[in-house]
């Protein structure tokens, strides 16, 4: 027996090794006789045994008591292994139980031995729980900083004993508080390498677990529920048997990724399974998580009364604590006040302790600063809350989204997060339009818009390799001042509620984003049209911006009827109109809801107005040529272009020449189409000859190509389609250096994928990526034989040195003119995308 050490003596005052158990317990008597007989092995084997039993069985302190006591008896036999061991999960345990100090006098127990081979796992495990002590602090510099001194330990003992399972841990813990203040890309590449050095090495089940845990825990954030709930099966599957514990808290966050998939009624048998399992079990923490699960669920089905009631139960838990499932709560209170209307001053006292504690410093958590503000830029009406101020907080939350999209440098990841947003921009357009700002409006709507797109378009034009989703967006360096500005806005939020009064000055932050200049806006067409929709209380409303050659900025703000809601809500769910049997009344109200402007209609079939349309991305599959107002189409009285973005069309009219194209046509042509003898023919009579290439790869052998013509059966929307029977794609189309011109006659062939958030990307855009000026591309399910004739009609007039869209305008007008039978998807179902020269 080792001699008694200052542990053995603190020990000897925290428990009595003869008397761990209680009197009743049903190992007592075997403890005591142990104790007599001086069997302190398999007494320690008791003790640990026992205290795995209180564990599960929830009786926690006799759970920490019972590994005192094995500790105390190993330390009498010299074991200092199994003294470790227990000191660990003690530790571990009272960091789970809620007491933290006692969590870390543990672990500066283990720091205490000298750091060599074979103490290098304490170590590392000492300082990884350190730093989760430290972030439910919320103390997350000082948690990544203990999270650095666990890893430099598993570097520089990397083979020693135990330490690789350390240091995939010590990675998943920086992973977690890098996510929790919003850097996705670091704590992204912490996950990867997590990841793969589970991979490679040998590691336990239970830390493969967690390495699929808390990579299902980001993908909740990056807006990606499919990979999530994948992750947290392989969570599960990996805790079966291993860890209860861990494995029900992978279904509490199985919960999520459920509600985001749209599953509610799965989401919700969970957690009333698991809010039983916890009540019964009185683990008050897990309890409250899941309440909190549960409320956002119900929220989600709009269930205001439901959601209010779990709140209430959760209140105990989280009304003083300042944790982040705190700061949860009392968002999610807030929230659910708002949308039952509420009391103002109630809502705004919610929001001030999110603000408050989100905005510390030391923690200055940016993500839920943000959406706090958000909600408090459309809190009811309170004394507290000037009209200033309210605007600041809509400000200061847009910054915000614009500083945390600047910090993705993905795309999947970058329009995944843009959802996120969608309230906080929508918003802000909403805020502008009715303080009638129309010019600062219509920056608002191109904050966001399509910049995978621009960023490769003003690095690439034509020729480089690589795929879009695969391209790494160079974001400009952030003002560091600029995230200031918002927490600024926090604080002056926080001190008129808790005081209230409103301050007396209020500075705005600045408005994220830009505008092409007036003169460059001049030169893209007579009228340059953006348009947004959003959904609020009332429905479907759409905020479009239009200006005039040489004029300012108009905004019109417009309520969709209830007829008209029904067809929005297919439209923004990728379902086009039917290509038959719409009435014109519908075109009519699509036109005065998504084109209000008398400037965009203001001209005539002998002298038509050019018109380039941002639309909003969910509406890439309505053929806009189409549309009516006053019984005359679009396309009777304008020559419409789209592009995805204003600085799109900047970037496009940039590199455009500007002359009539005079090299040779080049096609692939779907011979199994109709209408391809037609597009044949047209083709022959280019002037400057007409060659068909058997695939892509072709077109880059031959000399100056004035056309690119391809025809073919387009099988989907988006950034997958593939058009005809050599398969054009998206990411084929990009690396190519194509021709001015590019016609992608083919269903879908210029649809992007109904989705907000998203650039709208599709084949024409991949034309676009190539070296493209101009592309007239399918838009929906379009009718072959007529958009054959279209086609053909089209590149005769373009040969003949007519500019494309006047072309395209013209040969529309004539099918349907000499078709009246025709429908929209048939006639206008080709249009014109980019400069439209």
């Amino acid at each position: 027996m080792s001699r008694p050490g200052p542990w053995s003596t603190l020990l000897d005052h925290l428990v009595d090794p003869a008397a761990a158990l209680p009197p009743d317990h049903p190992h007592r008597t075997a403890a005591e006789r142990l104790y007599a007989e001086r069997g302190w092995e398999p007494l320690a084997d008791l003790y640990q045994r026992q205290s795995a039993v209180a564990w599960r069985e929830q009786h926690r302190a006799l759970a920490l008591r019972l590994l005192l006591a094995e500790s105390r008896v190993a330390l009498r036999t010299g074991d200092r292994g199994r003294f470790h061991d227990a000191v660990v999960i003690l530790a571990q345990w009272h960091r789970l139980s809620g007491g933290f100090t006692a969590a870390e006098v543990w672990n500066r127990v283990l720091l205490r031995e000298p750091l060599g081979a074979d103490t290098a796992r304490l170590h590392a495990q000492a300082w990884r729980e350190l730093a989760a002590v430290r972030e439910v602090a919320c103390q997350y510099d000082e948690a990544l900083s203990c999270c650095e001194r666990a890893i430099a330990v598993c570097h520089r003992y990397a083979d020693a004993p135990g330490v690789v399972g350390r240091h995939v841990r010590a990675l998943l813990q920086a992973a977690a508080v890098q996510r929790i203040q919003g850097e996705l890309v670091t704590a992204r590449e912490l996950l990867r390498e997590a990841r793969e050095l589970a991979e490679t090495r040998d590691v336990d089940a239970f830390t493969r677990g967690l390495v699929s845990l808390r990579g299902g825990g980001l993908e909740i954030v990056l807006g990606r529920p499919e990979e999530a709930l994948a992750a947290y099966r392989r969570a599960a599957a990996a805790f079966e048997g291993v860890s209860e514990n861990n494995l029900l808290y992978t279904r509490v966050r199985e919960v999520a990724a459920l509600r985001a998939l749209g599953r509610p009624e799965e989401a919700l048998r969970i957690t009333a399974d698991l809010a039983d399992r916890f009540r019964a079990r009185g683990d008050a923490y897990r309890l409250g998580q899941v309440l909190l699960e549960r409320a956002e669920v119900l929220q989600s089905l709009g269930d205001t009364a439901a959601v209010a009631a779990t709140l209430e139960e959760a209140r105990p838990y989280y009304e003083r604590a300042d944790t982040l499932e705190a700061l949860r709560w009392h968002r999610h209170v807030a929230r659910n006040l708002i949308a039952s209307g509420g009391d103002g001053a109630t809502v705004a006292g919610h929001l001030a302790v999110v603000l408050d504690l989100a905005g510390r410093p030391g923690r200055q958590d940016l993500n839920r600063t943000m959406l706090a503000l958000h909600d408090l830029h459309r809190t009811p009406e309170t004394d507290a809350l000037s009209p200033s101020l309210r605007h600041a907080a809509g400000r200061g939350a847009l910054l915000a989204a614009d500083l945390q999209r600047d910090s993705l440098h993905e795309p999947g990841v970058r329009w995944a997060m843009h959802a996120q947003r969608e309230e906080v921009y929508q918003a802000a357009v909403l805020a502008h339009t009715g303080l009638d700002e129309p010019e600062s409006t219509a920056r608002v709507a191109e904050t966001g818009r399509a910049d995978v797109l621009n960023q490769l378009l003003a690095t690439r034009s034509g020729g480089s390799e690589g795929t879009v989703a695969e391209s790494r967006i160079a974001a400009p360096p952030a003002d560091p001042g600029s995230a200031d500005q918002v927490f600024a806005v926090a604080r002056l939020a926080v001190g008129a509620i808790r005081s209230g009064r409103a301050p007396d000055r209020v500075s705005l932050p600045p408005l994220p984003g830009h505008l092409p200049p007036p003169a460059v806006l001049d030169t893209m067409a007579d009228v340059v049209v953006v348009v947004n929709l959003g959904r609020g209380p009332d429905g479907w409303w759409s905020s479009v911006l239009t200006r005039p050659r040489h004029g300012a900025w108009r905004a019109a703000l417009r309520t969709a009827s209830a007829a008209l809601a029904d067809r929005l809500d297919s439209l923004v769910a990728g379902v086009q109109l039917p290509p038959r049997g719409v009435p014109r009344a519908v075109w009519e109200e699509l036109g005065a809801f998504l084109l209000p402007d008398p400037a965009v209609w203001a001209g005539s079939p002998e002298r038509p107005r050019s018109v380039a349309i941002t639309p909003d991305p969910r509406l890439w599959h309505l053929p806009h040529a189409a549309l009516r107002r006053d019984g005359a189409y679009l396309c009777d009285v304008a020559e419409v272009s789209l592009t995805p973005s204003l600085r799109t069309l900047e970037l496009l009219l940039t590199r455009a020449p500007g002359a009539t194209p005079t090299g040779p046509a080049v096609s692939l042509l779907d011979h199994g189409l109709p209408g391809h003898r037609v597009e044949a023919a047209a083709l022959d009579g280019w002037p400057g000859g007409h060659r068909h290439v058997a695939g892509l790869s072709a077109v880059d052998q031959v000399a100056d190509p004035a056309l690119l013509y391809v025809s073919g059966h387009g099988d989907r929307p988006g950034a997958a389609a593939l058009l005809g029977p050599d398969g054009v794609t998206m990411d084929g189309l990009a690396p190519r250096r194509l021709p001015p011109l590019v016609v992608l006659n083919g269903c879908w062939s210029g649809t992007a994928s109904s989705r907000y958030g998203y650039d709208p990307l599709s084949l024409a855009v991949g034309a676009l990526l190539g070296g493209a000026d101009t592309v007239v591309a399918g838009i929906g399910r379009i009718g072959s034989v007529a958009s054959a004739h279209v086609g053909a009609r089209l590149v005769h007039q373009v040969g003949r040195g007519v500019p494309v869209l006047t072309a395209l305008r013209h040969a529309q007008r004539e099918i349907r003119a000499e078709h009246p039978d025709l429908g929209p998807f048939d006639w206008a179902g080709l249009c014109g995308v980019g400069a439209g020269r």
